[in-house]
């Protein structure tokens, strides 16, 4: 299968590409930017940025891709990630995520489904085809709603996202449903009364897994985010260089601490019957924990040399 390694196409063309920065697998993108507008969103930002370098025009929208290469494509792998610096339940890919959700369908093509969007019911009734595809992590960090507005300003809200889940539970045979608590900011979304409400929240609607991460910035981004008064105590407190599967110099929450706190989350997971896992590719040092470093449960029932896992 010919592979992209970078970046949305230059046309607009959404198609499958393989991203090494995405667990070494392939993506698929349906729209050029995001609404969702996070402050901490590495991938959206430079998209629009290398886009608006060949068009000086564009100011920066939300556009859908369009879909005509993707739907000539004759190979597939086997499975796709949807979406990589975008989301698939933006509005303006909504449509186009109907559509590929059934392409993929039709060629036995698991999909790891991430999103912050909302499952409107049309979404629903393409997913109940094939939920034994579906491997679909929301994100849901914090309750707080001023928290929201200032980091994830375009995202819809904490019961509306709650409301994912139970739409999702009524769905039987879902391959897996994940609450994604990340990227924890320190001091703001770390804490134990913000992780207990929040796994005590989607544990009683019958979630079972969780995945936990602490953001990760560049040094610009780091410097920029620590103008906001609100922001500045946590951001200051990214200090460590973090050895990520990408080769870029990227800033986290010291290692020592992060371990001390992922522990003590996981023991709130253990108490509500919840599996906690990190991401690996966020800080490799996860590996030497004993909490499960792999953040997809599909490519954690399928950790075998077919998709590359044993390197992650």
């Amino acid at each position: 299968m010919k592979e992209i390694s970078f970046g949305i196409r230059r046309d607009l063309q959404a198609d499958i590409r393989y991203e090494p920065n995405a667990c070494k697998g392939y993506v698929l993108d349906l729209t050029l930017g995001c609404p969702h507008n996070c402050i901490y969103c590495i991938f959206s930002p430079l998209e629009k940025k290398i886009y608006k370098l060949l068009n000086p025009y564009y100011k920066g929208q939300v556009i859908p891709l369009k879909l005509d290469l993707f739907l000539a494509r004759k190979e597939y792998p086997p499975v796709v990630y949807l979406c990589y610096s975008s989301d698939p339940l933006a509005k303006q890919a909504r449509e186009s995520t109907k559509i590929v959700l059934k392409r993929l369908f039709s060629h036995n093509v698991s999909i790891l489904f991430l999103t912050k969007g909302l499952f409107t019911d049309d979404v629903l009734e393409v997913i109940s085809l094939r939920p034994e595809l579906m491997h679909i992590q929301i994100g849901i960090t914090n309750s707080d709603r001023k928290r929201n507005k200032i980091i994830e300003p375009g995202a819809p809200s904490y019961e509306d996202r709650l409301n994912n889940f139970k739409k999702l539970l009524n769905i039987k045979g879902i391959g897996s449903l994940t609450a994604r608590i990340d990227p924890l900011f320190p001091l703001i979304d770390d804490t134990l009364e913000n992780i207990t409400r929040i796994i005590g929240d989607v544990s009683a609607l019958g979630v079972k897994e969780a995945v936990f991460g602490y953001v990760i910035l560049t040094e610009g981004m780091r410097e920029n985010l620590k103008r906001n008064k609100y922001l500045r105590e946590s951001v200051s407190a990214l200090t460590e260089k973090t050895p990520t599967i990408s080769n870029r110099t990227l800033y986290s929450f010291p290692f020592e601490k992060k371990v001390k706190n992922l522990y003590l989350f996981q023991d709130i997971c253990l108490e509500r019957g919840v599996t906690m896992a990190t991401c690996g590719c966020k800080d490799k040092r996860l590996k030497e924990l004993s909490i499960p470093y792999i953040c997809h449960p599909f490519y954690r029932k399928m950790q075998d040399a077919r998709y590359g896992i044993q390197d992650i």
